[in-house]
């Protein structure tokens, strides 16, 4: 049995990369890498690598790049919903944007007051499937696999109102909220200069968003290096690490 097999493991998949990180008991960490730009071609890699029993552990957390996350905001049910009611609106939602594509997606659902759309986060249920049966092939009896959206929000403020931008190396996500619902999202690729134009990104936004929601923007940078704060509006930047990239900063966040 491995000396960390009471710890727990969390993992980061994005374009090109896995890593493992483990912070608790004896610290450690590696990235793996891939020419390939694909989730799919991340399972041979994590395969091999958690075949080495340093890695063992009973639980494991697994976050999930942007790109490979599809984000859909539906209309107000006007009811509360049940969890089954709340993904079919959810998948419902999906296809009308994706077409039939969205079928083979997997959803998780952030709930909201019926009289606001719900959140949905959309990954490939195939995908999804084999990355949870290798990891309980490997061992791991508890496996939560999350967006990396999801885990970084806790870092905004409470009842969070404006601009959430929410960077990582080509891919910036974007949610609107006021009084700590969310109103607008989008997503989209991005170069290495996303920071000069996320202030034309912002506009466009708000342009197309349903209602006013307020200015201020937080950014939130995971992996992308050293940033330079906008020289103009109401901005807020928050605490990232520019020393570590790619998914290793996601591993860690």
């Amino acid at each position: 049995m491995s000396r960390w097999s009471a710890d727990s493991l969390r993992i980061a998949l994005a374009p090109g990369e896995a890593a493992l990180l483990r912070t608790r008991g004896t610290p450690a960490s590696r990235v793996l890498a891939t020419e390939e730009r694909s989730a799919a071609s991340l399972l041979p890699l994590l395969d091999e690598a958690l075949a080495d029993p340093d890695w063992h552990a009973r639980r494991v957390e697994v976050v999930l790049s942007q790109h490979f996350v599809r984000h859909v905001l539906t209309p107000p049910p006007g009811r509360t919903l049940s969890r089954a009611e709340e993904r079919a609106l959810v998948g419902a939602s999906l296809r009308n944007i994706y077409g039939d594509e969205a079928l083979q997606w997997n959803v998780q659902v952030l709930s909201q007051p019926p009289q606001h759309g719900l959140v949905g986060a959309a990954m490939d249920a195939s995908f999804i499937q084999q990355l949870d049966a290798l990891l309980v092939r490997h061992g791991f009896r508890e496996v939560a696999i999350r967006p990396l959206a999801s885990i970084a929000a806790p870092r905004l403020p409470g009842k969070f109102s404006g601009w959430w931008a929410l960077a990582e190396p080509g891919w910036l996500t974007l949610f609107g909220s006021a009084n700590g619902i969310w109103h607008h999202l989008g997503g989209q690729p991005v170069d290495d200069d996303w920071i000069d134009a996320l202030p034309d990104m912002i506009d466009r936004e708000t342009a197309s968003a349903n209602q006013t929601l307020p200015s201020a923007v937080w950014i939130q940078a995971v992996g992308t290096g050293p940033i330079p704060k906008p020289a103009a509006g109401d901005w807020q930047m928050l605490p990232h690490d520019p020393d570590t990239r790619g998914a290793l900063a996601l591993a860690g966040i």
